[in-house]
């Protein structure tokens, strides 16, 4: 019994010790922080463990005006919504590009898009300042 004890605790150690080896990575880019209306608007997440390997993860959109949630990817679009939780989930794999075509209505106001991504059981949040502009 003893044995088995220690065998499970050596176990748990090491896949404590590879979960702290590998941590998970994320990064965000965007096009531009000044994206003009109803014009493509580019961003990619990337997520990674430490030696660079593309990791399964899933990430929520949303747009925030302060730290309000004003806006959220639900199915195929941003869509007015409020709450933490509210948006759909999009799952892939190592990265995820989107674009999306921002309103007239958002222009010159002080947004953050913000994306929140969850992998290997760890949740991150990406935050990229957003200004709309008129062209």
């Amino acid at each position: 019994m003893r044995l088995l004890v220690v065998l499970v605790a050596v176990m748990l150690t090491v896949a404590a010790s590879a979960t702290a080896a590998n941590p998970v990575r994320a990064t965000m880019k965007t096009s531009s922080t000044k994206p003009l209306v109803d014009t493509p608007w580019r961003y990619t997440i990337t997520v990674q463990d430490r030696t660079g390997k593309l990791l399964a993860a899933k990430v929520r959109i949303h747009i925030l005006l302060g730290k309000l949630v004003v806006g959220c990817w639900k199915r195929t679009a941003i869509v007015a919504c409020s709450g933490a939780t509210a948006g759909t989930w999009i799952s892939f794999k190592g990265k995820r590009t989107g674009v999306i075509r921002w309103p007239a209505h958002s222009a010159g106001i002080k947004l953050t898009f913000r994306a929140t991504v969850v992998a290997w059981e760890r949740s991150l949040k990406l935050r990229a300042p957003v200004i709309v502009q008129v062209p």
